[in-house]
């Protein structure tokens, strides 16, 4: 398995490790891993948060199914960790490739505040992206 070069050829996407079904990677410094599937590829960055609160989870989740925006986004739980997935057309173009990835970060990094704030907020505090 390798990255597309449209996508390989952006400088803060480093490939960490080959795993059978994924590669491990970097992006702009956050661990992340890359799968390629037949109808799309799969990218999912790590929040970094470990989920003991299973009701900001649920609101969370109800908020991505609220927003058009996010229709290609999913968080995945795996050991604990939650991840922001997202599918991609295998073809894009780089430009396509780093818009993507940095919206994706952008909601990657609204993820990690938010849930180490609902940690010692109410549900109400938690704050908007757009």
């Amino acid at each position: 398995m390798k990255l597309p070069d449209t996508l390989s050829s952006l400088e803060w996407i480093q490939v960490r490790a080959s795993r059978s079904d994924r590669l491990i990677l970097e992006i702009a410094n956050t661990p992340a891993w890359f799968g390629c599937y037949p109808q799309a590829i799969c990218i999912a960055m790590d929040t970094g948060l470990i989920i003991d609160d299973i009701d900001w989870l649920q609101r969370v989740c109800l908020w991505f199914a609220s927003m058009r925006s996010c229709v290609n986004d999913c968080l995945l739980l795996e050991s604990d960790r939650l991840f922001l997935a997202r599918s991609h057309h295998a073809a894009q173009s780089t430009s396509e490739w780093e818009n993507s990835l940095n919206q994706q970060l952008a909601v990657t990094d609204w993820l990690t505040k938010n849930g180490a704030m609902s940690m010692t907020s109410t549900p109400h505090q938690m704050g908007s992206w757009r």
